[in-house]
């Protein structure tokens, strides 16, 4: 009798004991599962260029009729005012040409104003029948015969005039001298580059926009972004091609940056951001939060569940929701279904979790500052 309740006390020690690590073991078998807020965002087209900075507006200056360098009136990095002469070039012809120029016309003047006088007196006979017809159309022709030496001695002087002036090489706008390609004494051939000018105060950048981009542009919610050396400059939109390129299907854009400071150089890396709003917000949810069945994405909705104690401990009831996954947005997959902003789902946890199930959720780490 005894024995039989030892025995029994012993089967009740023992199950107390197995109570205990049953519901340890419940416990044990619970999922553990990090949660991510369902949020809404407006999907963003972004792209991001890596550009050189350029002079506002570069020229190349070069003779047009050639001739032998007789002087150099700047050097390299010279920063010139608009209509500076920087290149004189000999001009011994060209003063040639006009002075024969002035004289043929000087001379076919002269000569003109006698004809025309003999020309009236002419008249005057052949009127008074003293005179004969011919003699009146001889006149008549040395007239126009002079008339066009005279055009022609006035084309030449233009020309002339043109050709002294040319063999001047003077700054068509304010910049800086950042080649210089001419010795003193050289001859400089027609077309050849002899110096080249810069506009530095502003500088340029351009970048390629997708047809996209050129769509948001449109509707006026398209952005850029200039870092230049990690430092965001200000730069404003001077043009959009209205012609795309023919080897990329893209538009380029030029942005202006002012430089009056001199502080930037031609020549640097720049990184451009392009961004802008393409549509209506969309709901996002974590790239992980997405599951499979058969073809059809679905989320695990977590709410939480109890009180008091339960809820600290973060005890979370999962319900399935099927949704339909359309593109990425800002780092997620936009979705949709029954879904709203606020509300939470699964972002990882084990595959084996479905509709219906309890998990107990586990806090995310704080970020290290600065992260």
């Amino acid at each position: 009798m005894l024995g039989r309740v030892g025995l029994s006390l012993a089967l009740a020690l023992v199950g107390c004991g197995g109570g205990d690590e049953g519901k340890a073991e419940a416990e044990a078998r619970v999922a553990r599962v990090r949660i991510a807020e369902v949020v809404e965002v407006v999907p963003e087209v972004s792209s991001r260029h890596l550009v050189l900075l350029e002079a506002w507006r570069r020229a190349q200056l070069s003779p047009r009729y050639g001739g032998q360098v007789a002087e150099l009136l700047v050097e390299e990095q010279a920063e010139v005012a608009a209509g500076e002469v920087l290149v004189r070039l000999v001009d011994a012809d060209a003063r040639g040409s006009l002075m024969s120029a002035n004289a043929s016309r000087q001379s076919s003047q002269k000569r003109l104003a006698d004809l025309e006088r003999q020309l009236a007196d002419a008249r005057e006979l052949f009127d008074s029948g003293a005179g004969t017809r011919r003699e009146v159309e001889r006149l008549e022709t040395e007239v126009e015969t002079t008339r066009a030496s005279i055009r022609q001695a006035s084309g030449q002087i233009i020309q002339s005039r043109d050709r002294k002036s040319a063999n001047e090489i003077t700054a068509p706008f304010a910049g800086v001298v950042t080649v210089l390609d001419a010795e003193l004494g050289e001859y400089a051939s027609p077309g050849a580059p002899l110096v080249t000018l810069s506009e530095l105060e502003r500088l340029a950048v351009e970048v390629p926009l997708s047809q996209l981009e050129m769509v948001i542009h449109a509707r006026g919610k398209l952005e850029f972004e200039v870092l230049i050396r990690g430092v965001r400059e200000d730069a404003e939109l001077e043009w959009i091609a209205r012609e795309a390129d023919e080897g990329t299907n893209t538009f380029p854009a030029r942005l202006r940056i002012d430089n009056r400071s001199q502080r930037l150089r031609a020549g640097e890396a720049v990184e451009v951001l392009v961004r802008g709003d393409e549509g209506e917000p969309e709901i996002v949810v974590p790239p992980t939060a997405i599951r499979w069945e058969a073809g059809q994405a679905y989320v695990l909705r977590a709410t939480r569940v109890g009180g008091g104690d339960e809820a600290e401990e973060g005890r979370e009831q999962l319900e399935r929701v099927d949704v339909t996954v359309h593109q990425d947005v800002g780092g997620g997959v936009a979705v949709e279904g029954p879904l709203v902003p606020g509300a939470r789902v699964v972002s990882s946890g084990p595959a084996t979790l479905v509709d219906g199930d309890e998990a107990i959720m586990i806090p995310h780490a704080p970020r290290a500052p600065g992260s």
